[in-house]
């Protein structure tokens, strides 16, 4: 990728074209008058684009594709939706000193011929507060055209335009619109007031695509957008885009009626229409979601739709602008907690439009963007039109690939840092560059161990139990987690309904493991190369890794093979299935129910099976406790479940997290410590 403060000084020439054939020259000129051209269409909620090289801007009319995949010298291609309009960007020099007036006349003289002149001339005012300038005309083959310019310390900008004469009215309208809102944008951070900016450290760029994300919704996902719900610190399922919602008696059938105050970010008033869409879209099998089928494949006909088998989501049913039934296959009580996940949020179809979007968004959240430089910073602002109220906090600020998270605390370029036990008196010491608010924050994870069942060796289950007995999950836990860490007897993790259930967990058994691989169909010695699929940062593996691998080695002779992976292809690589016998994951809750851990991650063909097992007895016990509506009956078939995961071993759970400790600056509060990431900066504040 460039470094777009290396593309200016340039200048971008900006075309909207019609499909009507060459332009002829046009009337001689007037004289200049400071006019306004058509003021733009209130109700028509535009959506800025941002190119993605360039420090440029615009707003296209509503409605308008925009595409960066084209040929010859244009950047970016605008067309109108019946394609006769376009929008070309194309780069040149800038003149020394250049004058809008100048400049205008030579880009219609380039474009139109040595002959052409206008026979309308206006001073134009740009939205930014910069003047420019516009020639208006006719050409002798039935068309009207306009150009407009705009001259900066960097750049000069042209915007032509050209259409029939039948269409002139309408379309110039939509080209005023355009050429007032271009504008150049910042390549160098925006200043904001640090007594008033929550400063926090992203490390990776995160994908701020609610439906192709990986992450929960407590980062900037979560300030950016909302869905229909939301999950509160109690995890409690609170009213969001949603304000309340209706259930039919036999739980199959949600009415949902939306806020009238839920807007999106550049003020256009949030219909059923945008969830459905936003919900089909995060359904397509285009898109290829990650997540879609694991929270939102409880509604009526979305496998189908995500399996191309369909043309639409039959449960989906728009009543009116406002309200939305959703009809699931078959009842079931944790519905509305997975519509809290982000894939089911709702995104602006006028917004997806365009190339990279998510870098701008134009979502529905309590804060907006405010700049975006890609790997430096993400600089939000709150927002004014949220439902919920102008959040207090006024901006955030994401700081990527900044350094060492303690170290940006300790130098008062962030505001939060996460802390190890045994510096918890350095939070305490106001001498002390680590002093602020301590927090310890519950944990709802698990880490284990996938093997891959439908390779060889893990095919064979003796092979698999004997992986797992030769595991010695207590000194796992205080070797590598200081004793922090709790071994885990299961998946279900601590505080998750559930947890602490009778089970009957493999023990650390080498001599056992040992028996097993000689009973086992690939013997003690027949057994094929066995591959670690590892996530690397510089080469690096965990310790986790070198535990493990020596442990076999040791315990059962068995030599495992690392395929490294950096951490941006891995996630990838697990979504498509490409990786090989071992991989080292770790599930932290969504929801707080057991469906979220055993059908989310062991049901048969559920996305996030990476050990790629499949057992009728324990599918039959999942899809009972789906719809059983008494909690103690429901809770004993996710015993049994789970006492059958332990029992074909697919899977090695290691350890469950510890409480996390984390200390925020003290001038920042209203921050909830919680088991599972909610959207929480909304009713933060910074300052007295």
């Amino acid at each position: 990728m460039r470094n777009p403060r290396l593309l200016f000084p340039l200048a971008l020439t900006v075309f909207i074209l019609a499909a009507c054939g060459p332009l002829a020259p046009a009337l001689a000129p007037t004289a200049a008058v400071q006019a306004s051209l058509p003021p733009p269409d209130a109700a028509a909620y535009p959506v800025r684009y941002y190119h993605t090289e360039l420090p440029v801007s615009l707003e296209p009319p509503v409605g308008w594709r925009v595409s960066e995949d084209i040929d010859g010298l244009a950047l970016a291609k605008i067309t109108s939706p019946d394609g006769t309009l376009s929008i070309l960007i194309t780069a040149g020099t800038p003149a020394f000193n250049a004058d809008a007036q100048v400049e205008n006349l030579q880009a219609v003289r380039t474009w139109l011929g040595s002959g052409a002149d206008a026979d309308d001339e206006v001073v134009l005012d740009f939205d930014s507060g910069d003047i420019g300038y516009l020639r208006r005309g006719r050409g002798a083959d039935s068309t009207s055209w306009a150009v407009a310019t705009y001259v900066g310390p960097e750049a000069v900008l042209h915007l032509l335009y050209a259409a029939p004469l039948s269409a002139a009215d309408s379309s110039l309208e939509a080209f005023a619109a355009s050429a007032r809102s271009l504008r150049i944008e910042p390549t160098d951070p925006v200043e904001v007031d640090r007594a008033t900016v929550l400063s926090l450290d992203a490390g990776e760029a995160e994908e701020l695509d609610p439906a192709l994300t990986h992450v929960g919704p407590s980062g900037a996902i979560g300030d950016l957008f909302r869905g229909l719900v939301v999950l509160d610190p109690s995890l409690r399922i609170r009213p969001a885009l949603a304000e309340r919602w209706e259930v039919s008696p036999d739980g199959a059938v949600y009415t949902f009626f939306l806020n009238p105050q839920a807007r999106f970010h550049n003020g256009r008033p949030v219909t059923a229409e945008d969830v459905r869409f936003s919900w089909e879209r995060a359904a397509s099998p285009d898109l290829a979601s990650p997540t879609v089928l694991t929270y939102m494949g409880d509604i009526a006909g979305l496998t189908a739709f995500h399996a191309g088998q369909a043309s639409s989501i039959t449960g989906l049913e728009v009543v009116d602008g406002r309200t939305l039934r959703v009809t699931l296959e078959t009842p079931r009580p944790t519905f509305l907690h997975k519509l809290a996940y982000p894939v089911s949020w709702i995104v602006d179809r006028d917004n997806v439009g365009f190339p990279d979007w998510q870098q701008h968004p134009n979502g529905t959240g309590p804060f907006r963007v405010l700049q975006h430089l890609r790997d430096q910073v993400l600089l939000l602002e709150s927002n004014p039109l949220y439902y919920g109220g102008q959040p207090a906090v006024e901006h955030i600020r994401y700081l990527m690939y900044a350094g060492y998270t303690q170290q940006l605390y300790e130098q008062g370029e962030v505001d939060q840092a996460w802390v190890t036990r045994d510096q918890i008196s350095r939070v305490e010491d106001p001498g002390d560059g680590l002093y602020g608010t301590l927090m310890a924050e519950p944990s709802m994870c698990t880490h284990y161990i996938s093997l891959n069942t439908a390779e060889p060796p893990f095919d064979d289950p003796k092979v698999r139990r004997a992986f797992a007995l030769a595991v010695d999950r207590e000194r796992y836990v205080e070797a590598l987690t200081d004793g922090e860490d709790r071994s885990a007897s299961g998946l279900l993790p601590p505080g998750m309904p559930g947890y602490g259930a009778a089970l009957a967990p493999p023990s650390f058994d080498p001599e056992a493991a040992r028996a097993l691989m000689a009973e086992s169909s690939y013997g003690p010695d027949g057994l094929p190369e066995i591959v670690w699929t590892v996530a690397t940062s510089g080469g690096w593996a965990s310790a986790t890794v070198a535990f493990l691998a020596d442990t076999w080695e040791r315990e059962l002779g068995v030599e495992i093979q690392l395929e490294g992976i950096n951490w941006q292809d891995y996630y990838t690589r697990l979504d498509t299935g490409d990786y090989g016998q071992i991989v080292f994951e770790g599930w932290c809750a969504d929801y707080p129910d057991p469906e979220n851990f055993l059908e989310a991650l062991f049901y048969t063909g559920s996305a996030q099976n990476h050990a790629r097992y499949s057992s009728l007895e324990f599918d039959a016990l999942v899809e009972a406790a789906r719809v059983e509506t008494d909690s103690l009956a429901r809770l004993d078939l996710y015993r049994q479940a789970e006492q059958r995961l332990l029992d074909d071993s697919p899977a090695i759970f290691l350890s469950h997290s510890g409480p996390s400790y984390l200390v925020w600056d003290p001038s920042v509060g209203g921050y909830l410590p919680a088991a599972i990431g909610v959207p929480q900066h909304a009713g933060m504040w910074v300052g007295e």
